[in-house]
């Protein structure tokens, strides 16, 4: 029986097919459950999560204060336009929030459209002067504000 089943010119084929069901039944028995138990923690940290870590997801590695962003999301109507003003880091800021503010915002106001003459000025320690006639909605630590253009 041995003997047919290597014969016939098919052997490599038959070992490599072999080869392969071993590989994968060890990785199934060994990696399974180790990956499966991984992703259950994983499942349980994000249901973890309250409402306002869900909706602002990456925005906490970005911004010192979470209430900034859902202010701006409740004050800026979704058909207006708004820009981003960012000064002087400061003490509360994290490493990413000079660098990544704007492009998280774009993403995170959407429909809202960002423009440099926007409507609304989300400040991160910026030069109010620069801004005139714009009044502060809303201020918060750490040099955040929303200011809305006359």
């Amino acid at each position: 029986m041995l003997q047919r089943w290597f014969s016939a010119g098919i052997a490599t084929r038959r070992l490599v097919v072999v080869f392969c069901v071993a590989v994968s039944v060890v990785a199934l028995v060994v990696r399974y459950p180790a990956a499966l138990r991984d992703a259950n923690d994983t499942a349980r940290e994000n249901a973890a999560l309250d409402f306002v870590d869900r909706a602002v997801g990456a925005g906490n590695s970005v911004f010192p204060d979470q209430q900034l962003l859902l202010e701006a999301r409740g004050l800026i109507p979704a058909d207006a336009s708004f820009t981003v003003a960012i000064g002087e880091p400061q003490p509360g800021w994290t490493p990413l929030t000079a660098t990544s503010a704007e492009p998280f915002l774009r993403s995170f106001l959407l429909p809202r459209r960002l423009e440099p003459e926007g409507g609304w000025v989300v400040c991160l320690a910026c030069d109010r002067a620069a801004y005139p006639g714009a009044a502060a909605v809303w201020e918060g630590d750490d040099g955040l504000s929303i200011l809305q253009r006359e």
